[in-house]
């Protein structure tokens, strides 16, 4: 287990230790060392994230049973770097282009490199920040309420916004997938925005790495057929999700 996946389960067991655990009990959970341990922990502190006891640590207040962005964004970073190479492809001068609050997305952000004319619609801060020193490239940020954990608007204004905006294409992923109920997320203003962006850009493109294969999540957010393209790490998967829609 990584240093990303090791941090998240103590989070996990905080939540189910009802917000206190110990060394301990992490150690013999996690079959790590005490030495690890503590410094996952410290590493967890200094992001905000817990706070350090006598022999444990306590989960703090502001913590929501959402993965923070922070570890989300180093899971599965070989296999995002591979779809965001993939992706590039499909981004051309002269375009207008979506990009959701996904740190999938965000992958493919950090790779677009420099383009003498490109215009990006988002609602994810962290894709605002990085694109905001590139010449060539104008940002427009979708707004509406923020979601600190992902640092993302949502919303009935957000919605709105992106309502009136369209697009050449839309770069989106999802929490699950499967052939037959398509993209699905967890949380319903998610889903909504997506379904704007779909809604208004000739071509959309779907990413998200295998792992999320055959799982399904609360809100249908678009079938598959509803994609210009299904885009995974894995040149196989995308043969056969393309053959089978």
């Amino acid at each position: 287990m990584n240093s990303s996946n090791r941090k998240e389960a103590i989070l996990d067991l905080l939540r189910n230790y009802r917000h206190f655990v110990t060394v301990e009990q992490l150690c013999a959970q996690l079959f790590v060392s005490g030495a690890t341990i503590r410094r996952d922990l410290r590493e967890l502190a200094d992001s905000g994230l817990i706070q350090r006891t006598r022999g444990g640590a306590v989960l703090t207040d502001n913590i929501s049973t959402e993965a923070p962005m922070v570890l989300r964004e180093t899971r599965n970073e070989m296999q995002k770097q591979i779809i965001a190479t993939i992706s590039k492809a499909y981004i051309k001068e002269g375009m207008t282009v979506f990009m959701d609050s996904s740190t999938t997305v965000f992958t493919l952000a950090r790779n677009l490199g420099h383009f003498g004319d490109l215009r990006v619609i988002t609602n994810n801060l962290k894709i605002v920040w990085l694109l905001s020193g590139r010449k060539g490239i104008d940002i427009i940020c979708v707004g509406g309420t923020l979601r600190k954990s992902t640092l993302s608007f949502f919303g009935d204004n957000a919605l709105r916004y992106a309502g009136e905006m369209n697009a050449n294409a839309a770069f989106l992923s999802c929490q699950g997938f499967s052939i037959g109920d398509g993209a699905s997320d967890a949380r319903e203003e998610e889903s909504y925005l997506k379904r704007a962006y779909i809604k208004n850009s000739k071509d959309s493109y779907l990413l998200f790495d295998t792992s999320k294969m055959n799982k399904e999540y609360l809100f249908r957010t678009a079938p598959a057929s509803a994609y210009t393209k299904i885009i995974t790490e894995s040149r196989e998967v995308n043969d056969y999700i393309a053959a089978s829609v």
